[in-house]
């Protein structure tokens, strides 16, 4: 068995600022996601990068997703990218900017499309920025040629972890048996998993293991995966290691879930977790 994750530990490893921090210091993530059908994965993603401590969140979204993503939070610079989801057209102008940020999230509501894997598939072999794979992202890897140098964090639930592997894992299924086949992905393509679940477990890609119990069922909810990633990819771009990140975002992410539960039952939405977190982590830094 491994270990759970205890409060104590992810008080050490939480970015602390500097007093005499200035604009861009403490994290700039980009974003890239949305597609014609999904276009509020990006803007959850962005929240959970937001209200963890990123200075500065870029959501680079289709033409079709750009106006509803400008207007929800003015918070956001948001970017518009041709057309009504990701494609070739899309690697150059992501690759361009990515150069001036600290982190990439990339997949919160891309779609399945042919084009979409092709074009991320180019962008992940492109990038050399920490980046965080979600959603249909993650399944770049079983087409990419190449692992990428740079440090990447994926965040699947067992359906995708399943799709991209090719073995069995059940949600209740036994544990033992998740710890074998996720030390094993990440150790072998050098990343660091967050396998979300009932119980979170957490590997780095030097097979370090780690399970986290906080959450409830409430977090079932749809986009609560998308504030996940979001707040996975802020703490890289805060310093984190990919690991550290991980464990820290599923950690808060359970505890904002348990809090929202004594006041609304499992009746709260992602959007709740998100704007919850800051509340978590001061309860944490102070």
């Amino acid at each position: 068995m491994i270990k759970n994750l205890k409060g104590g530990e992810v008080r050490k490893i939480l970015p602390r600022r500097d007093k005499m921090s200035h604009k861009g210091m403490n994290g700039k993530v980009m974003v890239v996601g949305g597609s014609k059908d999904y276009y509020g994965a990006p803007i959850l993603s962005g929240l959970g990068a937001l209200y963890s401590g990123a200075d500065l969140v870029y959501l680079f979204v289709p033409e079709c997703n750009f106006d509803v993503s400008r207007s929800m939070y003015p918070d956001f610079i948001v970017k518009p990218l041709p057309g009504d989801y990701l494609d070739m057209k899309s690697v150059t102008p992501i690759l361009d900017f990515a150069m001036e940020c600290d982190s990439i999230l990339l997949g919160p509501g891309v779609g399945n499309k042919r084009q979409t894997m092709e074009a991320l598939i180019k962008i992940v072999s492109g990038l050399e920025i920490p980046t965080v794979l979600d959603s249909k992202a993650i399944q770049v890897f079983q087409d990419i040629k190449e692992v990428p140098s740079q440090h990447i964090a994926i965040t699947p639930h067992h359906a995708e972890f399943e799709t991209l592997t090719g073995k069995e894992i059940r949600v209740t299924g036994s544990v033992s048996q998740k710890v074998v086949l996720v030390r094993t992905l990440a150790t072998d393509l050098k990343i660091n998993i967050l396998l979300k679940g009932p119980e979170d477990i957490v590997a780095s890609e030097e097979g370090e293991m780690v399970a986290n119990a906080t959450g409830n069922s409430g977090m079932t909810v749809g986009g609560s995966g998308d504030v996940l990633s979001g707040l996975v990819a802020s703490f890289m771009a805060q310093g984190l290691t990919g690991y550290d990140a991980c464990q820290t975002a599923a950690f808060i992410c359970g505890k904002v879930g348990d809090e929202l539960m004594k006041t609304k039952g499992f009746s709260y939405s992602a959007s709740d977790i998100a704007l919850e977190i800051p509340y978590i982590i001061r309860q944490m830094t102070i």
